[in-house]
């Protein structure tokens, strides 16, 4: 898909208000659901574990890799990932807290 964007975009890639055209005219007729770095450490810190971004990215390939078309990819495959490569390391008491009341994600350095 980002081949086939870039081929798009080539010819304006400096003029901004025709690439926002582009880019309008081919996603018409097109959807993304876009899974991020973000929603994977969501995921491990609900598990009370905390990836850093290099797992996370890595998790990402993984679940593009190996999802079923047929099926798609849902928010327990994510999880089910994380517990089956037994990514992360736990998270501790204050973590888990901090993750459950403010909603801060802990992200292993």
């Amino acid at each position: 898909m980002t081949s086939e964007l870039l081929r798009v975009l080539r010819p304006v890639l400096l003029d901004e208000a025709k690439a926002e055209q582009i880019l309008k005219r081919y996603w018409k007729s097109r959807i993304a659901i876009i899974w991020t770095v973000q929603h994977v450490h969501t995921a491990a810190n609900e598990r009370d574990r905390a990836l850093t971004d290099t797992e996370a990215t890595e998790l990402l390939q993984l679940m593009l890799t190996n999802h079923d078309r047929q099926e798609g990819l849902k928010w327990s495959d994510l999880t089910s990932y994380i517990e089956e490569y037994k990514l992360g390391r736990n998270m501790n008491i204050r973590e888990i807290r901090r993750f459950v009341k403010l909603n801060k994600l802990t992200i292993r350095r």
